[in-house]
């Protein structure tokens, strides 16, 4: 047995672990009535990765992805009472160096940068890109059997009969008729099969009667008043439908579908206006998609329960997303990852397992590609979550790259070698088993989309703001700024770092001299090239430094703000792409808006370390989190200064407010603005509106004179005063208070707001009512249990600005023994920063 490998330094001091082969041996016996079968099959469900494996002493075969499952036809005279099953591993790390050697030519990037800690040629291995490394991530590169494993034993010369994959084609429009294509394999082309296919708890049910050999595709007609549409989170219900599969009334096996259409449109606009549209329509419905990007979350996938995976993706829909995107240098999730997504309405943006590298296009590579393709399409296309197939996460960017710096003669070979593996295998596979109408397929994230394609899938400049979908990272820029953001048609990757809280960091070291942001250990586990000079810089920018002299504090602190910095980037940017939605706040002269969706860079985390996350790898949700619970609200204000941040005698500054609204039903809210200081709770002035929202869109509420705004509120300096807006409903307030600063925060006088929780009740078994008393308004202020409960608040890292709220703290599991003694509540202001 080795130690918690996430322990201190164990990513690079059990390196040698994964250089060396391994050999797994399982002994198992068999009971006499089974070795009198006469068809005898081994599987394995998933194995990491390149083996030989034996059963005594017969040669079944090898192995060489992780991302296929293998079956493995046995021999009678290999089998016995006593058996012996070995599985002898290669080393990832020696088996891609020398792929790597015996490739004809330098595959690039051949290494990943030092920070990373990692090991070199990963695309030369069908396994877990990021398990050599990623710059969020330890290079841990397991080696093991990761899947079920079993002998299977038929007392026939035919193949039990196998349902394949189901998948809902397309609706016809005229007749209102679903297509449904079921794949089955097993049969011989001697018996005659009676199949039936029943939809559970519907009246519709169909039989057919057919021949086959070996493989065969029954289409399915089902009538459109059978069936209720799948959608997407927020916009309606996600029924599922059990599809039964039977042979002579004997089940054969059965699948889980959802009814839904999916387009990705992509069109021309008029009046001048250069570009194409992005956006995805599901029933006919354009969707403007609000997400994140999914990494694996654990480096070990066996400790990864089913109950975590749930809580992450409960998580993401509690923060009002509609979209995960699944990265392309990871893994394909386990089913219960793809039915969770099904059920609570998170569409998938699907990457195939490649990613920011060039790849080798050898022949036996791209069988091996093929056959996985083939294999996970096949597997995971009765999900009515994935919405799209991507074919790698930014290696046509990769190839824009490299294709600049070398010679133009050794060009075109390299776009060819690109094609061979995206558009010729991976495109073509996809073709073959999902058909159009399911879903569609991109051959990159970024890229431009159909724009692409005029360049034969190889653009000179995949990032082009006005095709397709861009990744954005600035770490330099004022990240609060909403005019540094380029206005995108889809932004599917954008964010910045923070740290995890000082919890997390001690799951990994009990030595206080590790609680620091300098330490040894938080810089072995910042993987990011100057990530912490970057942070820093970030804070700087916008916020008080700690000064305090005490170094436990200061380590609290500088996370605290990392999080506050992380949460107004995020923020920032989800406001700017709110904004530029609708077709009609196109730039004329520039053709930038119609920005029809953002998914930032990262929902969760592998480890423990500074990360792009919004969730810790304990579960524990970061500022972030909350603030894109916020900011992803279907009704939303949005508040913008022009110029940013300007004087307040500017005499061209303006102040706009604008209300979000995704609903497709008439609504009408109050909208109640306050010029707010941080001296005192009451208002410097109150403005109240009544908004009514036809249809989903970006309305004008108002606009004011910035320098009138100030001057009648009685603010002299921008630093004095700040505008909160809230919305109501009916009296209701349907989200958290929007708060435009018209400074920066380390610009502004804090007053100690003295926040102290003055009592703590249960409401349920899962939930404790906190009443929180404060005597000056505070800011950021971030709540925090010190004992081990998972959950989350129903508000955090707000700004509070009455003198008592009431904040409700909900756990994953139920709770026994609450009162104030064993719930200690922390409570940090922006204010405890400026102190000594």
């Amino acid at each position: 047995m080795i130690d918690d490998p996430y322990w201190g330094f164990g990513d690079t001091a059990m390196r040698s672990l994964i250089y060396q082969s391994w050999t797994f041996t399982k002994n198992f016996s068999l009971q006499v009535d089974f070795l009198n079968l006469t068809q005898f099959t081994l599987h394995f469900d998933q194995i990491d990765t390149v083996s030989n494996i034996t059963l005594n002493e017969c040669f079944l075969g090898n192995t060489s992805s992780m991302f296929i499952a293998y079956t493995f036809i046995v021999q009678r005279t290999c089998l016995r009472i006593d058996n012996v099953l070995r599985v002898e591993f290669m080393s990832p790390v020696t088996y891609a160096l020398n792929q790597a050697i015996s490739y004809n030519k330098t595959v690039q990037p051949t290494c990943p940068s030092s920070a990373q800690h990692g090991e070199c040629h990963v695309q030369f291995i069908r396994k877990e890109p990021c398990s050599f490394s990623w710059d969020w991530g330890p290079a841990f590169a397991p080696i093991g059997i990761t899947g079920n494993v079993y002998l299977e034993g038929i007392n026939s010369s035919v193949p039990p009969l196998q349902l394949d994959s189901v998948n809902v084609i397309s609706q016809s429009s005229a007749t209102k008729v679903w297509q449904v294509d079921v794949r089955l394999s097993g049969g011989d082309n001697t018996t005659m099969y009676k199949f039936g296919f029943q939809l559970k708890n519907t009246a519709w049910s169909f039989s057919a009667t057919v021949k086959f050999n070996q493989k065969i595709t029954i289409t399915l007609s089902v009538p459109n008043e059978h069936v209720q549409l799948w959608w997407p989170n927020g916009y309606g219900d996600q029924p599922l439908y059990e599809l039964i599969v039977s042979n002579n009334n004997q089940p054969i096996d059965s699948r889980f579908i959802g009814f839904r259409t999916v387009e990705l449109v992509q069109s021309n606009y008029s009046d001048g206006i250069n570009g194409t549209s992005f956006y995805f329509q599901i029933n006919s419905r354009p969707i403007f998609v609000k997400g994140s990007n999914w990494i694996p979350s654990d480096s070990f996938q066996e400790r990864v329960t089913n109950e975590k995976l749930e809580q992450l993706l409960t998580s993401a829909k509690l923060a009002n997303m509609n979209m995960l995107r699944i990265w392309g240098g990871g893994i394909y999730e386990q089913d219960y990852f793809y039915e969770t997504a099904d059920r609570l309405g998170i569409m998938l943006w699907h990457d195939f397992m490649f990613a920011c590298s060039l790849y080798p296009v050898d022949d036996v590579f791209l069988l091996n590609v093929r056959n996985e393709i083939l294999y996970q399409v096949e597997r995971l296309q009765s999900h009515p979550s994935i919405v799209l197939w991507a074919g790698n996460n930014e290696n046509e960017m990769v190839l824009a790259y490299y294709t600049s710096i070398i010679p133009p003669e050794e060009r075109e070979p390299l776009k060819n070698d690109y094609r061979k593996l995206y558009i010729y295998t991976i495109m073509a596979a996809v073709a073959e088993v999902d058909p159009n109408g399911s879903r569609p397929f991109v051959p990159s994230s970024p890229s431009n989309g159909i724009e692409s394609i005029k360049e034969n899938y190889t653009a000179q400049n995949p990032q082009d703001p006005l095709f397709g979908d861009v990744h954005y990272y600035n770490y330099y820029m004022d990240t609060w700024n909403p005019d540094n953001y380029p206005i995108a048609r889809f932004m599917s990757e954008t964010g910045v770092e923070s740290m995890p809280s000082i919890e997390t960091w001690q799951q990994v070291s009990n030595s206080t001299k590790d609680w620091n942001f300098t330490s040894v250990l938080v810089q072995n586990r910042e993987h990011h090239g100057n990530g912490q000079q970057e942070m820093m810089l970030q804070i700087e920018r916008n916020l008080p430094l700690p000064v305090t002299n005490n170094s436990l504090t200061n380590f609290t602190q500088l996370i605290y703000l990392t999080q506050v910095n992380q949460a107004m980037t995020l923020k920032t940017v989800s406001d700017h792409c709110r904004f530029n939605s609708p077709v009609d706040m196109i730039n004329h002269n520039t053709s930038q808006g119609n920005t029809m969706g953002l998914m930032y860079w990262q929902l969760n985390d592998i480890w423990q370390a500074p990360t792009w996350s919004s969730i810790e790898y304990g579960l524990k949700w970061k500022m972030a989190h909350y603030y894109a619970r916020h900011m992803y609200s279907p009704v939303y204000l949005v508040m913008k200064l022009t110029p940013y941040l300007p004087s307040v005698n500017d005499p061209t500054a303006r102040l706009w407010l604008y209300h979000v609204n995704e609903f497709v039903n008439s609504t009408f809210n109050d909208v109640i603005c306050t010029v707010k200081s941080l001296d005192r709770f009451d208002s410097r002035m109150i403005t109240v509106y009544t908004v009514v929202a036809n249809s989903p869109g970006v309305e004008l509420v108002d606009v004011w004179i910035y320098a009138l705004l100030m001057e009648q509120s009685g603010c002299s300096t921008s630093n004095q005063c700040l505008m909160l807006c809230s919305l109501y409903h009916l009296g209701e307030q349907l989200s958290e208070q929007q708060t435009i600063f018209f400074a920066r925060p380390k610009d502004y006088q804090l007053y100690n707001p003295n926040l102290r929780t003055i009592s703590v009740r249960q409401r349920s078994s899962t939930e404790i009512d906190f009443t929180i008393n404060a005597d000056k308004p505070a800011l950021f202020v971030w709540l925090d249990l010190s004992n081990d409960v998972s959950g989350y608040f129903s508000r955090n890292g707000f700004h509070m600005f009455e003198s008592e709220i009431i904040v409700t703290f909900k756990s994953w599991t139920s709770l026994t023994n609450i009162d104030s003694a064993n719930f200690d509540l922390r409570i940090t202001s922006l204010y405890d920063v400026t102190k000594r």
